[in-house]
């Protein structure tokens, strides 16, 4: 049968089967489909790096609880005394679709070389990045330490990412804390 489910660790399961079923041309199906791809596809938030003026801008998607509990269990496990830094720069490196500034209105990539308008092609915390901000491209929490100037920044965009992506505050910075 097509709609069996293969339990995962949790117990929970995921469909064995995907795209079996055609919706008819104006059915609700389709509609759902639609609507949900549209809803997909403005699930970002545009959080401004405080400090810089004029503005330069991180555009995220919504963070997983999956990385939220993985950065919170690194964090748990180091002896580094910046492992809340740390963690929380690792929540928004791997939630982040781009680096841009707003020029004449249009949201543009920060690279001077590349003034893009599209998402895809803005930096993200990568050597590209790093490049930019002329400082050394080793993991991306690094090149999140060099754009935003402050621990407290990091802390506190993180903080926000989550709350936006579903998440209670207190739960995001309870999981990013270090013993």
């Amino acid at each position: 049968m097509g709609d069996e489910f293969e339990a995962d660790q949790h117990g929970y399961g995921e469909p064995s089967t995907t795209g079996e079923v055609e919706a008819a041309p104006g059915s609700v199906l389709e509609s759902i489909r639609a609507r949900r791809d549209r809803a997909k596809s403005v699930l970002f938030i545009d959080i401004k790096v405080p400090r810089y003026d004029p503005p330069v801008w991180v555009r995220f998607k919504p963070t997983e609880q999956k990385r939220i509990d993985g950065a919170g269990e690194r964090a748990r496990k180091s002896k580094d005394d910046d492992r809340t830094v740390i963690a929380n720069a690792a929540i928004l490196a791997e939630a982040c679709i781009g680096v841009f500034e707003v020029v004449d209105d249009d949201k543009v990539s920060i690279d001077p070389t590349d003034r893009s308008t599209d998402p895809a092609d803005w930096p993200k915390f990568d050597k590209r990045l790093a490049r930019l901000l002329e400082i050394p491209a080793g993991k991306a929490t690094d090149v999140v330490r060099g754009l935003y100037l402050t621990d407290g920044d990091i802390i506190s965009t993180a903080a926000d990412l989550g709350e936006w992506s579903g998440y209670a505050r207190d739960m995001l910075e309870q999981d990013t804390e270090g013993n």
